[in-house]
């Protein structure tokens, strides 16, 4: 098999779930599901399509650092707004890892599964780093950011408008803050440069505070 294998398919069914935009799902829900389905249905290894699908994986963190160039062309507007933000910032990433702790415990979930899905509000290649720094499933991991980030980007902007939030920039911030990256994407397919700006801001500094205080909770309640 072709070490371009994984490569190929996974850039051609995301290329053709684009097109499909009568379904309203996120391409990458559409690609994954069909990756899946021809993995099962012609007994593939997903060992073998992870490997020829590698060249993608390493696309990831130029990706996201690249999303620094909006940013950076609007400087004024973080200047403008930073007391907020990274107030935000702080309370968002406690929270997230806080909740994400109890409801897990509640399910009785294994101390490596919580460990797992700790950094869920991460995009994927900084969420992986921290769930391997900490104890937990980087495959499992992977698997929940993007379950996360496909929610996010399904239905961020539709629960904001239910409960009347009109701010652009609550708007990008809760978006880049909870789904990351695929939550952004959407910031960007409106239209919206505040929006885009502020996602891309949340989806990086959350992802930095992630990777110090998950780790410093966790300590935290081995000592208590």
């Amino acid at each position: 098999m072709s070490n371009f294998f994984g490569f190929v398919i996974t850039v051609l069914f995301y290329k053709i779930a684009e097109r499909l935009k009568w379904t309203k799902l996120p391409p990458i829900v559409i690609a994954g599901a069909a990756i899946i389905f021809l993995l099962e249905f012609c007994h593939i290894d997903f060992e073998v399509y992870n490997k020829s699908a590698s060249y993608l994986t390493l696309l990831l963190m130029p990706a996201t650092i690249a999303l620094g160039y909006p940013i950076y062309k609007n400087i004024e507007l973080l200047k403008h707004n930073k007391r907020i933000i990274y107030t935000a910032f702080v309370v968002v990433t406690v929270l997230a890892i806080a909740l994400t702790y109890i409801i897990a415990k509640i399910c009785h979930a294994d101390l490596c599964v919580i460990e797992s899905m700790l950094p869920k509000s991460v995009t994927a290649p900084i969420a992986v780093e921290i769930s391997k720094n900490i104890g937990g499933i980087p495959e499992l991991t992977a698997c929940v950011v993007v379950l996360t980030g496909v929610f996010g980007g399904m239905f961020g902007h539709k629960i904001l408008e239910f409960i009347k939030v009109k701010n652009d920039i609550a708007i990008g911030l809760s978006i880049g803050a909870a789904s990351h990256v695929v939550g952004t994407s959407c910031c960007v397919e409106k239209g919206n440069e505040k929006q885009v700006v502020m996602a891309s801001v949340a989806l990086v500094i959350v992802g930095i505070l992630t990777a110090v205080i998950a780790p410093l909770f966790l300590f935290a309640l081995k000592l208590s």
